[in-house]
């Protein structure tokens, strides 16, 4: 199981701002935020939020209507609250983890699958009779939650409550609230995220200790350890080249490699052939840091030539 990591750490951000890490839980985080203001600024008649959220039975639009933007945006609209800002602060420390797990890449996938899958099946009931409408994060922070309870069902939150058990109490407790509201359609979004969340983290390579999940093929670059290095390719064997007549100059021969790029590389194969064999679990907190300083090192040594 990958180590538990301190919350918003990351060894994949896709860029740097000073000491931040921006990854794709800050930014999905930060845009939820940032909507806040819209909400609150674009006055009552509230033009944009119309035409972001998930609904059906409208006459403002919908995806069955064409508008299949909505499918990737009904999260972003966020209305100012405490209670919203909770949840974007779980989502915030549970994404965090989700993605040291998975690498950025692949967490972006899983969300985008969390965000459209579900919207989907919510645009097919729109013609079975089934109006509601979603907005926010709400649903996709639920997804986070039992995929993280999921995957490392044996951590503990206060007082003693297994991550499991938490996300069982929170999903019920949603269910139980929209079956007292006679709402249909959070009902059914609430039980989808609830079971998709399980079934894409088991695509992805993970949450391997729950054999009685079932487990759906994705391309091998998606499904897998993201840290595992790829199998060498064999190289071809060189065709003998016709003897030319013509003298030609011969560049020098390159510099041989100092004696410390020779054993940072075979430290580095060493720890790779580690991973290929037993996962990117089997190695220390201690054994990933020298990776990826050592690996750093002589690439940025290669760079300047």
């Amino acid at each position: 199981m990958q180590p538990f990591r301190n919350f918003g750490e990351s060894d994949d951000p896709w860029f740097r701002v000073g000491q931040l890490a921006v990854t794709t839980t800050i930014i999905v985080s930060a845009m939820s935020v940032a909507y806040m203001f819209v909400w609150a600024f674009e006055g009552f008649d509230q033009p944009i939020t119309k035409k972001l959220v998930l609904i059906s039975g409208s006459r403002i639009g919908s995806v069955g209507e064409g508008e299949i933007w909505r499918l990737v945006t009904w999260p972003l609209p966020t209305d100012p609250d405490l209670w919203s800002l909770l949840l974007i602060a779980v989502f915030w420390m549970l994404g965090s983890q989700l993605e040291v797990l998975m690498g950025r890449l692949r967490f972006t996938f899983f969300l985008l699958l969390l965000t459209v899958v579900p919207a989907l099946i919510m645009t097919a009931l729109e013609f079975a009779d089934v109006y509601g409408v979603a907005y926010g994060l709400r649903y996709v922070e639920l997804g986070v939650l039992v995929a993280f309870a999921t995957h490392y069902s044996s951590i503990r939150f206060w007082p003693g409550i297994p991550a499991w058990g938490l996300a069982g109490i929170i999903v019920g407790m949603a269910m139980l609230q929209a079956i007292s509201a006679r709402g249909e359609y959070d009902l059914i979004l609430t039980v989808t995220m609830a079971f998709l969340s399980p079934l894409l983290l088991r695509a992805l390579g993970h949450a391997e200790q729950h054999e009685w999940i079932p487990k759906f093929p994705l391309p091998a670059k998606l499904g897998g350890d993201p840290y595992r290095r790829p199998p060498t390719r064999q190289r071809r064997r060189p065709q003998p080249r016709q003897r030319s007549t013509h003298l030609t100059s011969v560049p020098p021969p390159p510099p041989p490699p100092a004696p410390a790029d020779i054993a940072a590389q075979a430290r580095i194969d060493a720890l790779l052939d580690k991973m290929g064999e037993h996962g990117m679990e089997s190695l220390t907190e201690a054994e990933r840091r020298s990776l990826e300083d050592l690996s750093k090192r002589l690439r940025d040594k290669r760079d300047r030539g």
